[in-house]
């Protein structure tokens, strides 16, 4: 998808251009060091000048973009162990939710957990990319509401920066994933605290990895 593509949607907040820009990126559409067209950007999402500003400011604060005054704005040359170690990072912050999850979680809520990670695991290896995403999406929530309210933040502004629609591109990937879930919903289970821990960031530290591959065999370092 090359910039100058239509999303379908022309809201001309700024976190939306973010979110479009963040995706071309983060899928390997717009490589490192391709400058930001601006122009083919507001034709798409049909917009003005000002939110897509405002969302190069944003990406440039979350290191996506290089930003330079009256220059204008060209996509960042990040390095695969860029990738692996922003992941890292939103692991050791999701490390700490799945910590409080398994020694706050009600019997309800394991039970929430484990009937989406039922569904994940039965979900066929050619499931849409969005049902898998959801399902990924509802197990994550479940652990990171047990979080205090800034730490939830600090979740979705590390979540937001890395690739969208991960499914769509990391192939094989859910299989890991369940693996990993189910890691993670057994020290929950037993109230492990330090396992969840360790469960969780590893689940991060290996879904770095995965992204750093996929990007990369998308050609995004070519």
């Amino acid at each position: 998808m090359g910039q100058g593509a239509d999303v379908g949607f022309s809201s001309g907040l700024p976190d939306d251009v973010a979110a479009y820009i963040r995706r071309l990126i983060l899928t390997g559409s717009l490589k490192p060091g391709t400058k930001i067209d601006q122009e083919a950007i507001g034709a798409a999402l049909d917009v003005s000048r000002s939110p897509i500003r405002e969302a190069i400011v944003i990406l440039g604060q979350e290191g996506l973009l290089d930003v330079t005054p009256r220059r204008g704005a060209s996509v960042a040359l990040l390095t695969p162990d860029d990738i692996v170690d922003h992941y890292e990072l939103f692991g050791v912050v999701s490390g700490r939710a799945a910590a409080m999850a398994a020694e706050t979680l009600k019997d309800e809520q394991i039970a929430e957990l484990g009937a989406i990670q039922h569904a994940f695991r039965i979900a066929p290896d050619n499931a849409p990319a969005s049902q898998l995403s959801q399902l990924n999406d509802g197990f994550h929530r479940i652990v990171n509401a047990c979080a205090p309210r800034r730490t939830r933040w600090l979740l979705r502004l590390l979540e937001r920066s890395v690739p969208a629609d991960y499914y769509e591109f990391a192939h094989g990937w859910n299989a890991q994933a369940v693996e990993h879930h189910q890691a993670i919903l057994d020290a929950i289970t037993s109230h492990d605290s330090e396992r969840a821990r360790e469960a969780m960031e590893h689940h991060l530290h290996e879904s770095g990895v995965a992204a750093a591959q996929a990007l990369r065999n998308q050609g995004f370092w070519e």
